[in-house]
């Protein structure tokens, strides 16, 4: 499922306080997820809250990809708790990434040392930037951006149904964002033939660029890459087209490395 759910948390509160071990102070969650595209619903995330205020562990609730969802019911951390930390951003439904945008629901007690951290990093956002954003709630801007995410969803399809066809592959959820995290599951020989090899054969031979796991996983990655459907919709026609081509060379290639072992 690529999520965190009370079930798993409960069972490391559990097995640290068993353990002696210092008990957990914050939990960052993100949904939907970069890169999986994993989303907690309602119910999940309102159990998640309740948890952590129980538990006095401050919950950071990254809503970055808020907007961007897929028939599946999303909700935001602020409806079930007050001692959430809410983190937002105009980057990605809004489609302004670059303006370096962005903005915090925080519980009044953490007013001050947040305050006091910010004007030790930096002072404000540039005033174009935040005058650029007051559009964002246009009607005529939201019209808009709901044609991004169409636009999104019709990409995700075709990725879907491309990566599909590789029985071996599989996928997670992908319910938002706009990500694809594909696991190669046997077609792979470590530790030459993962994901990061993949991904630079693939962008040399074919010039489409995937992103391998070990940005997001460390060596656990390279079972994995990330595929991003932002790019529009002919791009992801055009990148499956030529991840058929490649996959049966990637195949062979994986199947010599192993009968070398």
């Amino acid at each position: 499922q690529f999520k965190l759910t009370t079930k798993e948390l409960a069972l490391e509160i559990q097995r640290r306080r068993n353990a002696g071990e210092t008990p957990l102070k914050g939990l960052i969650m993100s949904s939907p997820s970069n890169p999986t595209g994993a989303m907690l619903d309602p119910e999940e995330l309102k159990q998640l809250c309740q948890l952590c205020d129980a538990e006095g562990i401050q919950f950071l609730s990254d809503e970055i990809y808020h907007g961007i969802t897929y028939g599946k019911p999303e909700a935001t951390a602020l409806t079930y708790s007050s001692k959430a930390l809410i983190i937002n951003s105009f980057s990605k439904y809004y489609s302004m990434s670059g303006w370096r945008l962005g903005w915090m629901v925080i519980p009044d007690v953490l007013l001050e040392p947040i305050n006091a951290l910010q004007q030790n990093m930096f002072i404000n956002a540039p005033t174009i930037s935040q005058t650029a954003a007051l559009k964002c709630w246009d009607d005529a801007t939201i019209e808009e951006l709901e044609k991004h995410v169409t636009k999104y969803k019709t990409s995700r399809s075709i990725l879907l149904e491309e990566l599909s066809k590789i029985e071996s592959l599989q996928m997670a959820p992908a319910d938002g964002g706009f990500y694809i995290y594909v696991d190669l599951g046997s077609n792979l020989s470590l530790p030459e033939y993962g994901s990061e090899k993949l991904c630079g054969m693939f962008l040399e031979k074919h010039h489409v660029a995937f992103t391998p796991g070990i940005d997001f996983e460390g060596d656990a990655g390279q079972r994995r890459l990330r595929i991003s459907y932002a790019g529009g919709i002919e791009t992801s026609r055009i990148a499956m087209e030529r991840f058929h081509i490649f996959w049966p060379t990637w195949v062979e290639c994986v199947a010599k490395d192993k009968a070398q072992e």
